[in-house]
């Protein structure tokens, strides 16, 4: 009998009709002790209290993003926030193209192909800039809190630097950091080479240098300085604010874009647009994404900065006319990685400074020659590191055996962590860097392994590690 009145009840509500528990006799009964109004009416007077008061902070239907917390705001990555009755999960859109109206003509809002405008795309373009930019929205008046949003996917790390060339005019020069990921000098010298692109490395750990080269540069070169920090794969760390202001300090007439690939430390640690770059750069592939099952690069456009708000426009149309945007599916993949971003990293970097603190205190013991990481207190840049990176150090570092062949050995002898490319996912992983890049262009030494921290176990690790260590020297001492 209850069954069927309930069953009864839910016809009643789904045909729109009066449902039981609106009777008037029900309604006398639900009132408030101290209002006149049902509960009905106080939800949705409060609702409309709360969207009245988000509209006059600068905010949205929502709670306003400028007002949440980096794990408020990532907790909820891709949750739309406007309407009731949502997705807790964001929508995976795949329609290529969209009907049009018949009068033949397009309203604002209105979808045309996804190459343009992909809602998923958007949702994570829109999810990335609140993340590089949630502090500055805080700072900002309610009447400067709603800028355009220039965040960009695209459909790999290397696409977007490509994106980034192509936005600027040639000729142009490069500046690289004289430790960086391969892949970018590889791209400028084997593509970008044949149309007037140079490229010319700096010791960027050295504010002055930096300086000196763009004044060395010729006029009529429009440049780029290409910041990585912490490096891939020694783990330098440059100076983001104290290049970008030495910049703009300059007497020097050239048309500059300072450019910082964050991606060994993810917006979680350092918020390159917030202290004055440019361009933020990441391999969303990596740490965004977290799952080594995303294929995407992203860029942020400063929308403070004079050179940002030139470059954005141009951006915005080599995106969308060059055509390199991130797939459907890749956004959202990376829309979920999104949402553990901070608890990932933050166990990643407490998981590599303990390590790598092991591995100090034994890397005689275990024939280590170096070992680079800024969490470290002997690393050259820890002090500029614990200043600029914000409550960790990463969660990738890089380490020396004497050789190549006792480094092969140790990375072999691995049965926890294995032996991959890439970086930032939940797996642990490691890399003979120098066997992988171009050979006529290697940087790195022949002993070096670059490790990155995933969510094992720390003691799991350690001991990885040490039968690693041992299981090498045993059969390099036979061999001997």
């Amino acid at each position: 009998m209850v069954l069927l009145t309930r069953v009864a009840t839910y016809k009643l509500m789904k045909n729109r009709l009066c449902p039981a528990f609106l009777h008037p006799l029900v309604l006398k009964k639900r009132r408030c002790c101290f209002s006149n109004l049902t509960p009905e009416e106080a939800g949705r007077l409060a609702a409309a209290f709360v969207k009245d008061s988000n509209k006059k902070l600068g905010g949205d239907e929502g709670f306003s993003p400028s007002l949440k917390s980096m794990s408020t705001l990532l907790s909820q990555a891709g949750m739309e926030s406007n309407g009731s009755n949502l997705p807790l999960a964001p929508p995976l859109h795949t329609a290529t193209t969209y009907t049009r109206p018949a009068d033949g003509i397009y309203k604002e809002g209105d979808r045309i192909y996804a190459r343009m405008d992909n809602p998923t795309r958007l949702l994570l373009e829109d999810t990335l800039f609140d993340l590089e930019c949630i502090n500055l929205l805080k700072t900002m008046r309610p009447e400067e809190n709603v800028v355009e949003k220039t965040s960009y996917a695209f459909s790999s790390g290397l696409a977007a630097v490509t994106a980034v060339i192509l936005a600027h005019s040639s000729p142009l020069t490069v500046l690289l950091s004289d430790d960086l990921y391969h892949g970018v000098s590889s791209l400028l010298l084997d593509v970008f080479s044949r149309h007037n692109v140079t490229i010319r490395q700096v010791d960027m750990r050295h504010v002055k240098s930096v300086v000196d080269t763009i004044r060395d540069t010729d006029l009529g070169r429009e440049i780029i300085v290409w910041m990585e920090t912490p490096s891939n794969p020694k783990c330098h760390v440059l100076d983001i604010q104290g290049i970008c202001d030495a910049i703009k300090k300059s007497t020097s007439s050239h048309v500059v874009t300072t450019v910082v690939d964050g991606t060994m430390s993810s917006p979680i640690l350092t918020r390159p647009i917030e202290l004055g770059a440019d361009v933020s750069f990441h391999s969303g592939t990596k740490y965004l994404a977290g799952h080594s099952d995303a294929l995407l690069g992203a860029l942020t456009i400063s929308p403070l900065t004079t050179r940002g708000q030139e470059l954005a426009e141009n951006m915005k149309k080599v995106q969308i006319l060059g055509g390199g945007v991130a797939s459907p599916w890749d956004a959202w993949l990376t829309l979920r990685g999104l949402r553990t971003l901070q608890v990932r990293v933050e166990r990643q970097c407490k998981t590599a400074l303990q390590l790598t603190e092991y591995l100090d205190a034994n890397k005689e013991r275990m024939m280590i020659t170096a070992i680079h990481y800024p969490g470290l207190v002997s690393h050259p840049q820890h002090d500029l590191a614990t200043k600029q990176m914000i409550g960790g150090y990463g969660g990738v570092f890089s380490f020396e055996f004497g050789d190549e062949i006792m480094a092969t050995a140790f990375a072999a002898a691995l049965q926890t962590i294995h032996r991959a490319t890439s970086l930032g996912g939940v797996e642990s992983l490691i890399e003979h860097r120098a066997s992988i890049e171009p050979p006529d262009r290697t940087t790195s030494p022949p002993g070096l392994l670059r490790v990155s921290i995933g969510l094992e176990d720390i003691d799991d690790l350690i001991y990885d590690f040490e039968t690693a260590a041992t299981a090498a020297h045993t059969v390099l001492n036979r061999r001997g």
